[in-house]
């Protein structure tokens, strides 16, 4: 009879083994956790005077933080007048809503482009210019450049960014 042929056993390699630190890391962490009460039990230290010092000096020293910047910025301020800070927050206000109307009109007239409206052939897509790509980022658009495969159109595709 012939015995079948037994392979070598193999053993498990050492970097599959888990380290004692690994697979004890929540007895490990329990285990501080005790020894922490058990010194905070036994200790004689005004841990509480501490950490309501700590708490009091960090939450003044924000204050003050504060205080220096506001009064840095106030101090700025009055060398303009109320009519100039209001002038320019009217300006920048004009400029957001100009920038935004222009980012409507372009998707209304370029929103649509499936077919060459020359010929009526095929489009491919193409590599953006600079300024192609500034404005997407200024207008929030997603602009698409094609080209068409039959003649010499080139057209270009703009949405709206998805906030996804």
């Amino acid at each position: 009879m012939n015995e079948p042929e037994q392979s070598p056993r193999r053993r498990k390699s050492k970097r599959h083994q888990k380290s004692i630190i690994r697979e004890f890391s929540m007895e490990i962490f329990i285990g501080v956790l005790f020894l922490f009460g058990v010194f905070l039990l036994f200790e004689q230290m005004e841990i509480k005077s501490y950490m309501f010092n700590g708490i009091v000096s960090f939450f003044q020293a924000i204050t003050h933080a504060f205080s220096q910047f506001f009064g840095s910025i106030l101090g700025a301020a009055e060398i303009f007048e109320t009519s100039d800070i209001v002038g320019t927050l009217l300006i920048v206000v004009a400029f957001f809503l100009f920038t935004f109307r222009v980012r409507q009109k372009a998707i209304l007239r370029f929103h649509e482009l499936s077919a060459c409206p020359e010929c009526g052939g095929d489009l491919l897509h193409i590599h953006r210019t600079l300024i192609q790509r500034i404005a997407s980022r200024i207008f929030f658009l997603k602009i698409r450049r094609y080209q068409c495969k039959s003649c010499e159109f080139q057209g270009l595709r703009m949405r709206a960014v998805k906030s996804r």
